[in-house]
């Protein structure tokens, strides 16, 4: 009897070890965002899958008007031009910012676009700004990888890196005040699509040519 309880028992730990390794996947799939600066609204899409993002920006209209393709690993940017049919790497030219910041995750949690998240919130008085993020925790494990790689200089982005053990939780809702309560920026995530993506997505299309700057 002991020998098959045994048996038993180390099939129940190997169906568990197992559940843990698939939860843990990093995410595959779509996030789509708005971007919101005083009146003007953008919308974007974020195609996900291991290292390579695709970031398409959407028109009103609905169309592609603009596509970045990121690979973190290769720490590369590809900007396309789907109206010209060309395509140019983006160098990274920029500084890092050193901001000096005050970081407060403060266990208030809320649902939004489908996940439980959790209020952080990070204020600089030297840069009069106030951040709030609302983060999903998910295996979102691409995100911070890609804010190093883009190296924005954007406070939502700059902030965002300050927070320490923010790798694996993207913001479905973030918020730029000013320190006077006046809102710079919104980016607010209005939906996401867990799912393999195709390989084709994070290539350069064929027949595009390469913009050679003069």
């Amino acid at each position: 009897m002991r020998p098959i309880l045994r048996s038993i028992s180390l099939l129940v730990l190997a169906f568990l070890a197992g559940a843990t390794l698939v939860s843990a996947q990093p995410f595959e799939g779509v996030i789509e965002f708005t971007k919101t600066t005083g009146p003007v609204v953008t919308s974007y899409r974020y195609y996900v899958k291991g290292d390579r993002i695709r970031i398409e920006e959407i028109s009103a209209r609905g169309e592609v008007q603009g596509i970045m393709l990121v690979d973190t690993r290769d720490k590369t940017v590809t900007a396309i031009s789907p109206e010209r049919k060309l395509y140019m790497d983006v160098p990274n030219m920029r500084l890092p910012k050193d901001v000096e910041t005050e970081v407060k995750k403060t266990g208030e949690m809320k649902d939004m676009a489908g996940y439980k998240c959790e209020k952080w919130v990070v204020k600089s008085v030297k840069e009069d700004r106030v951040l709030t993020y609302w983060v999903a925790a998910d295996e979102f494990t691409f995100f911070v990888p890609l804010l190093e790689t883009l190296n924005r200089k954007d406070e939502q982005a700059v902030f965002f890196l300050e927070v320490k053990d923010n790798r694996g939780v993207f913001p479905m809702l973030g918020v730029e005040h000013k320190m006077d309560g006046a809102e710079v920026s919104r980016l607010e995530v209005t939906k996401v699509t867990k799912g393999a993506q195709k390989p084709a997505l994070f290539e350069i299309p064929a027949g595009y040519n390469k913009f050679e700057r003069n």
